[in-house]
C-alpha cells in the first residue's frame, strides 16, 4: 500500500527540492506523484521531489478557499506518465529544480524530457528529472491575457529526439541557453556531446565538461 494513502483528504505540509514549503489538501497519490490542493489550484509533484510530508495541524484554511479551482486532471490511473498525457496541449506553470516557475504549452512529452513552448522563448527543453511540480490552467485561460494579438509559436521538428541527450547532441555547433531562468544559467555552445557530459564552451573561449544529470533545461534560440 502506498505509505501517503492515510493522508488523502488531510491538509498537510510538503517540503519539496529547494526547501520549497507547500500547505494544502492532499488530493490524490500514485506511484511516483502526488496532487496537492495549494492556493486554489492543483499541483502535481513528482513524488522523487518531495522531501518530507506531515499532517497540518494548523487553522489556515488557504485550501478551502473558494474561487478557481483550475485544473484537476483525470487520468485513468495516475501516475506522472499518464498526468502529462492528460496534460499535453494545455498551457501550464512547471518549477524546476533551482529556479523560479515558468510557464508554456506542453507541446511533446519524450523519455526524459519535455518540450514547453511560449511565444517569448518558443520551445524549452525541460529535464524530466528535474521537474518539481506542474499545474495546468484551465482550457479557458488565456495566457498573459492575451489572444488573437498573440504571436503564433513555430511549428515543432517533425521528429524529436527521444533521449535529452541526443537532443542535445542536436545542438553541436549551436549556442543555446543551459538552465534559463534558474541561478546557474549559462550561456554558450555546446561543442560535443557523449557518455553523459556536454563540453559546453563560454564567451571567453574556456570550455568545461557539464554533467547531464545537473543540467535542468535547454534552450536553443533560432
Amino acid at each position: 500500500m502506498n505509505q501517503l494513502i492515510p493522508y488523502l483528504a488531510e491538509k498537510v505540509n510538503v517540503e519539496v527540492t529547494g526547501k520549497k514549503k507547500l500547505a494544502g489538501k492532499l488530493i490524490d497519490v500514485g506511484p511516483d506523484i502526488l496532487v496537492l490542493y495549494h492556493e486554489e489550484r492543483y499541483m502535481y509533484i513528482p513524488t522523487i521531489h518531495v522531501h518530507k510530508l506531515n499532517s497540518d495541524a494548523s487553522n489556515d484554511n488557504a485550501a478551502d478557499r473558494q474561487g478557481d479551482p483550475g485544473v484537476m486532471l483525470q487520468p485513468d490511473s495516475i501516475s506522472l506518465m499518464t498526468v502529462l498525457q492528460e496534460a499535453k496541449g494545455m498551457f501550464v506553470e512547471i518549477c524546476i529544480s533551482g529556479s523560479k516557475p515558468m510557464h508554456g504549452f506542453l507541446q511533446g512529452i519524450m523519455n526524459d524530457y519535455l518540450v514547453v513552448c511560449s511565444p517569448i522563448y518558443n520551445a524549452l527543453y525541460v529535464s524530466l528529472h528535474h521537474l518539481k511540480w506542474l499545474i495546468p490552467y484551465p482550457p479557458s485561460h488565456l495566457p498573459y491575457a492575451r489572444s488573437a494579438d498573440t504571436p503564433s509559436m513555430k511549428p515543432l521538428p517533425p521528429a524529436l529526439s527521444r533521449s535529452f541527450e541526443e537532443r542535445c547532441r542536436e545542438e553541436e555547433g549551436n549556442m543555446v541557453v543551459i538552465d534559463l531562468g534558474g541561478p546557474s544559467a549559462k550561456l554558450g555552445v555546446i561543442k560535443k556531446v557523449g557518455s553523459g557530459f556536454i563540453d559546453f564552451m563560454d564567451a571567453g573561449g574556456n570550455s568545461t565538461m557539464l554533467n547531464m544529470r545537473h543540467i535542468k533545461s535547454i534552450y536553443a534560440p533560432k
